[in-house]
């Protein structure tokens, strides 16, 4: 399969219009929905519960999915993943009070886990080894260019209609052609069967191929969860409106180091590069309590950029390198999911820090804690694993 693997092959082709209009969906209500919360009553406290009950439910289902997907295969929990997306996005249509939606948000993380585990699975799968680093390098910047696009599109709209009926349709239209994607992929594993037993969550921490990249995304993440959750509070701060320019910057660095050092790891060694580009979200986090311009903020968000879209999916393929494919689903939903829990503890943890000693020593605490992810990488990761299966 690996000397005939094209870019523009119809099963790759047809993942990465998944992923883009599936994290489309979820992009229109990253932004929007702490309004909708207000629009129900809530308050400020309730809209951490609505996003942490999401994260929660994905971070708990994520391991669990991917022994499921090696199992049983990728593609029906793809097809399970996306549809409970569009179904989870008419029903907020006649959602009403806050615990129904904690409910609804709880589910939809399943959901999330559920597709998550098992395209990660199959991105792996597909990817020849000895293009690995390129091929999930590019498949993941069809997640940023829905990123730099849909939660604009879904704040612009509220902020012209305030019709969240609306936004929920879009939302689950996208959702929808992301399943429809989905029903065209071809199968490429169908799984071990029911006899096979996937590996456990306590074997996988027992090895050193996923669970020490597992800690130096848990690193990296958490610096990306408090500067992604709090820059919009800090900048203006320090007499910068418009803090949009990080944003713009961060997904174009982001999406060109994705396609050139995906690559670039495959021909010289994913351990080579792991570590620069962890060394460069240390720099980008620690320097942020000295911005003091506009083009301090885009250079930061340039260096932040190159280093998180770099390292996370060279992380991912090194990842599948240490790992058999019988255990691709097991050791993708464990590693995944540390990209969540990350991302919440920097939102939830260095949150609480920041307000009672202040950003500036969040974003400090937030850098250390990505350095401790990348000496964890340098001491314990152990020997390089053979990439050709």
């Amino acid at each position: 399969m690996g000397g005939e693997f094209r870019l523009w092959s119809r099963d790759f082709v047809l993942l990465c219009l998944a992923n883009f209009f599936y994290f489309g969906s979820f992009y229109f209500l990253l932004p929007t929905l702490p309004q909708y919360v207000g629009v129900l009553g809530g308050s400020p406290s309730q809209v951490g519960m609505v996003m942490g009950w999401f994260t929660l439910a994905a971070v708990a289902a994520r391991p669990y999915f991917g022994k499921m997907v090696d199992r049983y295969g990728h593609k029906r929990f793809m097809l399970l993943g996306s549809a409970f997306f569009v179904v989870f996005f008419i029903l907020y249509n006649y959602i009403e009070t806050l615990p129904f939606l904690y409910a609804a948000r709880a589910a939809h993380g399943f959901a999330h886990a559920c597709f998550m585990a098992a395209s990660a699975a199959y991105i792996a799968d597909i990817a020849p080894p000895q293009r690995r680093g390129e091929v999930i390098g590019i498949y993941g910047t069809s997640n940023i260019v829905a990123m730099a696009l849909f939660p604009a599109w879904g704040t612009t709209l509220i902020s012209a209609t305030g019709n969240f009926n609306y936004l929920f349709s879009l939302a689950a239209l996208a959702a929808g052609i992301a399943l429809v994607a989905v029903v065209f992929l071809k199968e490429i594993n169908h799984g071990s069967g029911k006899s096979f037993r996937p590996a456990t969550t306590f074997e996988l921490v027992r090895r050193r191929g996923v669970i020490v990249p597992s800690l130096a995304l848990l690193g990296g993440a958490t610096a990306y969860g408090a500067v992604f959750t709090f820059l919009p509070l800090f900048v203006p701060q320090r007499g910068i409106k418009d803090f949009g320019i990080f944003f713009t910057v961060y997904a174009i660095s982001t999406i060109m180091s994705r396609v050139l050092v995906g690559k670039l790891s495959d021909r010289i060694g994913r351990r080579k590069l792991v570590m620069p580009f962890i060394a460069l979200v240390v720099i980008a986090t620690f320097l942020l309590p000295g911005i003091d311009s506009l083009f301090k903020l885009a250079l930061i968000g340039g260096l932040f950029g190159l280093g998180f879209g770099a390292f996370m999916p060279t992380l991912n393929a090194l990842v599948v390198d240490y790992t058999p494919p019988r255990d691709r689903g097991s050791a993708l939903g464990f590693f995944t999911s540390f990209m969540d829990l990350g991302i919440t503890a920097g939102a939830v943890l260095l949150g609480a820090l920041g307000e009672r000693f202040g950003f500036e020593m969040m974003f400090y605490l937030g850098s250390a804690i990505a350095l401790s992810g990348l000496i964890a990488f340098a001491v314990f990761l152990g020997p390089s694993p053979d990439q050709g299966s």
